[in-house]
């Protein structure tokens, strides 16, 4: 019968679409999706969602609901069955994989695995941290192994090895053996060392550990997670640090590629990645390790003034240092000036302001220390090879356009 509503229905322009949204409501990446499509639905009229929040999705749910379209998360234990649907648009969400997920025909919205990857080794490096491990849990899935894999990758050029958490438990995991595990591995560290957890549950069992073990957090380890699940980071001890996936913005595409194929029958492309906005800067990887205190101290300056502004001169001033040694200390601890470390500070606080506010550029310049749109447009295309209005178009969700 289901198979059947489409050809049965009006499709004109006008005509409410009732669109089921099939997710796992306790995971923070869909509850993260379904804001996504919330912010669709408000720039758009005439949708309705069906959804049930306190069940899981079932093919009798979508029996009675009659959907004219789907969007549904890639790991459903039903997908395989939902994926059998004739003539009912459909969208997919989830961590693409080819090997796990390439059977399925619909248009899927994923996450860049390797970005988020690259995105926590330069975290760690940015503040100064020398040895890294990664811990992927027990988990066997492509997409942690591409995490880590980014992740790796980016640590290599910069010449930089990593530890890797092998556990000493068998699958199903628990609370109780994943810790001990993790307490016997984070003992074997050097300190200080800079941890990447796959996904934030495991970064919180990563710092019970720590408790556990007496190891100080983040002087000894530096933790970050994955997906910043607000509740679950902020009340970890310490708050947890974690990467946001841009998963609210990965929502809102997906509703936007389903309106596409409901209204002009246009066929999306078979894959969209979505990049991660920013690392959500918590207590537990709020540490500069720098050998030298000059640059430790100048870093950290850098990190709370850049965006007053300052220049050159002023850390040069509060340091005491020549420019020719802090040149030649910069270069060593960070590969990079004084200027350039203003600079990429600065552009962090613009992206960051790009995606999270409604701000106008004009705005946004000055609170990040620019002197006017004009040099910060020049400097964000010198750096990124888009505009800061490109780079809000595809980073963030109408309601900060």
């Amino acid at each position: 019968m289901l198979n059947k509503k489409i050809a049965n229905k009006n499709n004109q322009s006008n005509q409410l679409k009732r669109v089921a949204l099939l997710l796992e409501s306790d995971m923070a990446f869909d509850r993260a999706i379904a804001r996504g499509v919330g912010d669709y639905i408000r720039s758009q009229a005439g949708w309705v969602i069906l959804m049930d929040p306190m069940t899981k999705p079932t093919m009798k749910s979508l029996q009675h609901w009659n959907p004219d379209g789907i969007i549904t998360s890639i790991h459903l234990p039903a997908i395989d069955e939902i994926a059998s649907l004739k003539n009912i648009p459909m969208v997919g969400f989830g961590s693409f994989s080819e090997e796990l997920d390439g059977h399925l025909k619909f248009p899927i919205v994923t996450s860049n695995q390797h970005e988020i990857g690259q995105m926590a080794a330069q975290h760690f490096i940015n503040n100064g941290i020398r040895h890294f491990a990664f811990c992927g849990g027990d988990e066997t899935a492509p997409w942690c192994r591409q995490r880590r894999e980014g992740f790796i990758e980016e640590l290599k050029k910069h010449n930089h090895s990593c530890d890797i958490f092998e556990p000493s438990f068998n699958s199903p995991t628990n609370m109780s053996d994943a810790i001990h595990s993790l307490s016997n591995w984070l003992n074997t560290l050097p300190k200080p060392t800079g941890v990447f957890a796959f996904f934030d549950g495991w970064a919180r069992w990563v710092l019970d550990a720590c408790v556990l073990q007496k190891i100080q957090v983040p002087q000894q380890i530096s933790v970050l997670g994955v997906d910043n699940d607000r509740w679950l980071c902020e009340l970890s001890q310490p708050s947890l640090c974690s990467i946001d996936t841009n998963a609210r913005n990965a929502g809102y595409k997906a509703a936007e590629l389903m309106n596409q194929i409901m209204t002009a029958g246009t066929p999306p492309p078979a894959l969209t990645f979505i990049s991660p906005s920013n690392v959500v800067e918590r207590d537990s990887s709020n540490y500069m390790a720098f050998d030298d205190p000059e640059v430790a101290f100048a870093l950290r300056y850098i990190k709370e003034h850049a965006c007053d502004p300052i220049t050159t001169a002023d850390v040069l001033k509060v340091t005491d240092m020549s420019n020719s040694t802090a040149y030649r200390k910069f270069m060593k601890a960070i590969g990079r000036s004084i200027h350039n470390e203003i600079q990429r500070t600065q552009m962090s606080r613009v992206k960051e302001l790009l995606t999270t506010t409604n701000l106008n550029v004009s705005a946004i310049s000055l609170r990040a220390g620019f002197e006017n749109v004009r040099y910060l447009t020049q400097v964000f295309r010198d750096l990124t090879g888009q505009t800061p209005t490109e780079y809000r178009r595809i980073q963030s969700t109408p309601e900060v356009r």
